[in-house]
């Protein structure tokens, strides 16, 4: 490839170890196996995975996206990548049109987070026939873990949240950007906060999409967040009138569902999403799960949730399991297991785990299974102070869709107590993320010029439900 130039040199220390610097060359980046790529500036820069023992090194994957103004600001945007486990890089390509106002502008940069993308990913591939058998006995799975951490090219230890940032200050040093605007996506909100916590001296301004505050224990609230919102969406299915007439109580109906997966374990046969070849898949409660949880993420696929679960009732499994095996095989390919070094250092000292006689989507020892992974999977638990509120009078712009099933707009009042300089800004009727919808694009990109400056946000009034559809032709008119 084409170089296109070479980043500055710096030659001090920085974390008791040098600063190299970045080579980049033309590139397009985008998902593996999609064609939507966007061209780019790639290249590598090397850190120690253990900053207290640097004698072996990592590379981290960086791309970034070039303004072409001729009157560039210097303020970089760094988009955080959410999971946790995304790659930034790959990711990009997806919401892309969600920066073109940005790039007018300024730079936008994409770090893949160590232990994700092509930053020395931590990757557990299990093979089809031992994903089979998972399906049939979980205890499979603890035994498969501990093969897989033997196998991986890294001390799993120093993949954490913490140690990210430093990557991303080493990043920023090495590019010469003096101060960054960034936008956290749902994890990566996290990432963000933590930013703020540990160099708020390098921050211009901070989006944060999805929120997770900093005293939340990841995965802690996902049954109840998840509950609640499902609530919200079925509620909506009863006040339109097309929507309720065909199929009543939703949320009964579920329940019903998940007792009927869970007793008769249904096998239909499927088209395998990766490979194109038909077999023989067992649904799962498990795997309903995670197909009714990946439906409640946005608007436009909870307005398929009561028709789905409705069918399968029905004895139709075919498109929910579909969608369930879509699912499944699309977050092994994106996703990696630096999820379980965040999760089991960040969050899992800090779980709360009780009793509850009441229905559970993803099991009464949910929690528990997390804890078990965790026994097995190496790590050093986080200090106490991690879990601290962030405090900070940056220029903070909160984003909530009203219906996220995973991280709802009380996360973000939870985060704007600490702070002050902040604005809450909610889409009716939408789900998980929503700064790419809409006019939040254009809201986000006048939030970044002037981040003290009063927002024009009337046009959040277009925001509201979407009609359900009642069979798959579409909504009733």
């Amino acid at each position: 490839m084409k170089k296109i130039k070479l980043a500055v040199s710096i030659s001090a220390l920085f974390f008791g170890i040098q600063v190299c610097a970045i080579e980049l060359t033309e590139c397009r980046i985008g998902a593996q196996n999609s064609t939507n790529k966007v061209k780019a500036e790639c290249g590598i820069l090397s850190v120690a995975e253990n900053r207290e023992n640097p004698s072996r090194m990592i590379d981290l994957n960086i791309a970034i996206i070039r303004s072409k103004s001729i009157k560039k600001k210097t303020d970089a945007v760094i988009m955080l990548a959410g999971g946790p486990g995304q790659s930034a890089v790959e990711s990009y390509a997806g919401v892309y049109p969600a920066f073109v106002g940005i790039l007018k502008d300024r730079d936008v940069v994409l770090v893949d987070q160590r232990g994700t993308g092509k930053s020395n990913p931590l990757k557990c591939d299990f093979d089809e026939s031992l994903q089979e058998k998972l399906l049939e006995d979980e205890s499979l799975y603890i035994p498969a873990l501990m093969e897989c951490v033997d196998k991986l090219d890294a001390d799993t230890r120093f993949y954490t949240t913490t140690e990210s940032i430093k990557d991303l200050e080493e990043v920023r040093k090495a590019l010469s950007i003096d101060k960054w605007n960034l936008l956290g996506i749902s994890y990566g909100t996290r990432k963000a906060l933590t930013y703020v916590k540990m160099f708020p001296d390098s921050i211009r301004s901070v989006i944060l999409d999805g929120v997770v505050p900093q005293q939340e224990a990841l995965a802690q609230s996902h049954e109840k967040n998840l509950i609640n919102a499902l609530r919200k969406q079925f509620e909506q299915c009863q006040k339109q009138q097309a929507c309720r007439e065909a199929f009543g109580d939703v949320e009964e109906q579920m329940w019903q569902l998940f007792e009927k997966v869970k007793a008769d374990k249904p096998v239909i046969r499927l088209q395998n999403y990766m490979t194109g070849e038909y077999e023989d898949v067992t649904l799962t409660k498990q795997s309903l799960a995670i197909a009714i949880r990946m439906f409640s993420y946005s608007a436009k696929t909870m307005a398929l949730l009561p028709l789905m679960i409705s069918k399968a009732n029905q004895g139709h499994y075919e498109t929910l399991a579909a969608q369930a095996n879509a699912i499944s095989s699309m977050l092994q390919e994106g996703m990696t297991n630096v999820e379980l070094s965040i999760v089991c250092s960040e969050d899992v000292p800090f779980y709360r785990i009780e009793d509850s006689n009441d229905n559970t989507i993803f099991g009464k020892d949910f929690l528990e299974k997390t804890q078990k992974s965790c026994d097995v999977w190496p790590h050093v638990n986080s200090v106490a102070s991690f879990k601290e509120p962030v405090v900070s009078d940056l220029p903070f712009l909160l984003l909530s869709g009203e219906l996220d099933p995973v991280t709802p707009p009380e996360f973000a009042e939870i985060a704007m107590k600490t702070l002050p300089h902040s604005q809450h800004l909610i889409a009716k009727g939408q789900g998980h993320n929503v700064f790419p919808t809409g006019c939040m694009p254009k809201i986000i990109t006048e939030f970044i010029d002037k981040p003290e400056g009063e927002l024009k946000t009337e046009c959040l009034s277009d925001f509201n439900y979407e009609p359900f559809f009642i069979n798959m032709m579409g909504p009733k008119q």
